[in-house]
């Protein structure tokens, strides 16, 4: 799987440099150059910034990654993310849909406020 790449095609796709796209998703242009390489690890927050950046949304992200890995299922989509993300993830499949949201809504809220990064 290789997101990075992924991202890099997308931006290249859009005529954009890193700088570019890097403003528009909150980082600096050499954290989106290890991102784009694979040298770096990505949070769940950071890759949802840089898909609005792109303008894609993650489950259009998630399905070209798919597609490419042959179209099987990914066995665990999410390897790619660090150690908390993969926690985070695991720990939302036990809250019940309308808690999910709820926790949805307060990440959003933080995420605006420019205090997640």
């Amino acid at each position: 799987m290789d997101i990075g790449a992924l991202l890099k095609e997308r931006r290249e796709r859009r005529k954009e440099t890193l700088e570019e796209v890097a403003f528009r998703a909150g980082t600096d242009p050499g954290n989106l150059s290890r991102i784009e390489r694979n040298r770096q690890d990505l949070s769940v927050n950071r890759l949802i910034k840089l898909c609005e950046a792109l303008e894609i949304s993650l489950s259009e992200f998630f399905a070209e990654l798919e597609k490419r890995a042959g179209g099987s299922r990914l066995s665990d989509p999410t390897a790619a993310f660090d150690k908390e993300t993969r926690w985070l993830l695991k720990t939302l499949k036990t809250v019940p849909p309308t808690r999910r949201r709820l926790i949805l809504e307060v990440t959003e809220t933080i995420a605006k406020s420019g205090r997640l990064a």
